[in-house]
């Protein structure tokens, strides 16, 4: 049967994901300041992307999830607004992720290697995405030898320890929150 047909639900759990999401905003802001006098260095900067690692599981494990972009445009202006001081980066840079992870979806194994791989990629591509942005509004006159040491080395690893720790508490609660 095509369509819409009489067995087929309706997704209405948004809830799930936007609590999840929004939750991961302010944890980013915690972890950061308890962890910011390890992770944040005038050498070095790990930033936690804990809104980013909630975006990507999001995608990947409530497929049926249609407002993910809102959701990610809505963390991005909170983000921006509470963290970065310049707002558009990251309301940018989230959706702009977020459509990414989505199109290469439907050929990523829902299992831990595969959805940290996709996560490792995001959180790559955030911080170049930042980078371009910084350098296109002449905030910054960092290398990009600099970027690579000093921020994207430094916030893998901080975000793989995040997402070791994250991942299977997080995964198992939308894959469970969202079965009817």
């Amino acid at each position: 049967m095509g369509g819409n047909g009489v067995d087929e639900k309706k997704f209405t759990r948004h809830w799930v994901a936007i609590a999840t999401v929004y939750l991961a905003v302010l944890l980013d802001g915690a972890v950061a300041h308890v962890l910011g006098q390890w992770i944040m260095r005038a050498t070095y900067t790990g930033v936690p992307q804990l809104t980013l690692l909630s975006l990507v599981l999001v995608v990947v494990f409530v497929p049926q999830e249609n407002w993910v972009m809102p959701i990610a445009i809505g963390a991005g202006l909170i983000t921006d607004f509470f963290y970065t001081g310049i707002l558009g980066v990251n309301t940018f840079i989230l959706p702009l992720i977020v459509f990414l992870v989505t199109q290469v979806r439907p050929i990523v194994p829902r299992r831990w290697l595969f959805v940290w791989a996709v996560f490792v990629i995001a959180v790559t591509i955030s911080e170049v995405a930042s980078y371009v942005v910084a350098m296109m509004l002449g905030s910054t006159t960092a290398s990009v030898g600099a970027l690579i040491t000093q921020h994207i080395a430094p916030g893998l690893t901080v975000n793989i320890i995040l997402f070791a720790i994250m991942y299977y508490v997080l995964s198992r609660l939308l894959v469970k929150l969202t079965q009817d």
